[in-house]
């Protein structure tokens, strides 16, 4: 296994502890991606705690992505503001939201692995060592 296959593979553990920037990083990413390729980006950024929405965001800055940040983020500010008495805002939301994710990350998994890898590779420090 490739030390980057190692990194991810870790940061896909809920309970391995982040003691570097890095890891951190990814494993929000990869948290919030995750939900967001099974529910929707909406799903995701209603269904993560607010700090874990935040780590997600900047998670994505950190690996170059912010595009995904600017969508994570947005999209949390429109949901939080959706009206109630509209019974379709929500659904609109939801289609906003999957097309604006879609754009910001039109390679899904292989883009974030690759801007993982390039980040990997320009900051190894920020990842806890292997073994």
């Amino acid at each position: 296994m490739s030390d980057p296959d190692e990194v991810w593979n870790r940061a896909c553990d809920p309970y391995a502890p982040f003691t570097h920037p890095g890891d951190a990083a990814l494993a929000a990413v990869l948290l919030c991606h995750g939900m967001a390729m099974n529910g929707g980006l909406l799903h995701a950024v209603e269904s993560l705690e607010p700090g874990q929405r935040a780590a997600a965001a900047d998670g994505f800055r950190a690996l170059g992505l912010d595009a995904a940040a600017d969508a994570v983020e947005e999209v949390a500010r429109q949901a939080a503001a959706l009206d109630p008495e509209d019974p379709d805002a929500g659904e609109r939301l939801e289609e906003e939201a999957n097309r604006r994710y879609e754009a910001a990350l039109p390679g899904w998994d292989a883009e974030i692995q690759a801007a993982f890898e390039d980040h990997l590779a320009a900051h190894p420090e920020a990842y806890a060592p292997l073994g």
